[in-house]
């Protein structure tokens, strides 16, 4: 049975059980079977444990998303201490997530968001990218806990764009806890057919994030169209859906994600809306 996930990303980017209690019982009393946290801002072993203990009480399924700043990590810097951090600090992450009790960990591990060379991607990065997430997905692994790794388009990272990449990135991890989400306004820019290119990637998707072309309301544009979901339903893939959209909320995100203007009339309408599309087209 498909599950449909909201990330809480629309409206913060830093949770806690004592800030976010009510934006959480708000987006289930709107239908949602879950919610996806994010575990790298103002997240530590209390909170998470805290939150957890909430969601477990409520009986509200969670996944965890992570991104991490190049600035203090990152897998693929020159800098090996950087690299080394980057294990450190995706393990705490990873044990954010288990505290929290998600069904994964999910976001684009390969490397620090936003962060560029200036070139082409060299083999040692390649290399420095794959050592540090076998080093932290086996990590994972020993708590049972899923890792999916992203390609984001290729305005924010330079790493991993494609789903034909991805599929190459994990396979060379081999490891049975480390999988694919592929989100489809990533695709939108990078696939030349998202279809044809979720297809091609889904033994190996473990999570999907539904966003819209503009990052607005799934539906309303062309990047999660029918024949997105026709794959989907056909697969027989029985994880999350979950909306990855931003509008005014996530103040921390804007600069990164390049989030110069609203896209929906309220943080609450632009979920209510895609939830109701993603349901019509499952």
């Amino acid at each position: 049975m498909k599950k449909v996930g909201m990330n809480l990303l629309l409206w913060t980017d830093s949770i806690t059980l004592e800030k976010d209690k009510a934006l959480i019982q708000k987006v289930m009393g709107f239908g949602f079977d879950g919610v996806e946290i994010p575990v790298f801002a103002g997240m530590d072993t209390d909170g998470a444990k805290r939150l957890g203990d909430f969601l477990k009480a409520e009986n509200i399924p969670c996944t965890a998303l992570s991104v991490i700043d190049p600035g203090v990590a990152n897998s693929v810097s020159p800098d090996k201490s950087m690299r080394d951090a980057m294990v450190t600090l995706v393990k705490n992450h990873v044990d954010y997530s288990v505290e929290l009790g998600a069904e994964l960990l999910m976001g684009p591990l390969t490397q620090g968001l936003g962060y560029f060379s200036g070139e082409r991607m060299t083999k040692q990065e390649w290399q420095w990218s794959v050592d540090a997430c076998r080093a932290f997905g086996e990590y994972a692994g020993e708590k049972n806990l899923p890792v999916a790794i992203e390609p984001l388009n290729r305005f924010e990272q330079f790493i991993l764009n494609t789903a034909e990449d991805a599929v190459k990135y994990v396979e060379e991890v081999n490891l049975n806890n480390v999988g694919l989400i592929m989100d489809t306004m990533h695709m939108n820019i990078e696939e030349l057919d998202i279809a044809k290119a979720m297809e091609a990637a889904m033994p190996h998707i473990i999570h999907i994030h539904i966003s819209e072309n503009n990052r607005g309301i799934p539906g309303t544009g062309h990047a999660c169209g029918k024949d997105v979901f026709d794959v989907i339903n056909k697969s027989g893939y029985n994880g999350w859906l979950t909306i990855e959209a931003f509008n005014e909320g996530a103040p921390s995100m804007q600069g990164p994600l390049h989030l110069w203007r609203a896209f929906a009339p309220s943080d609450d309408e632009l979920a209510r809306q895609g939830l109701a599309y993603i349901r019509s087209m499952i």
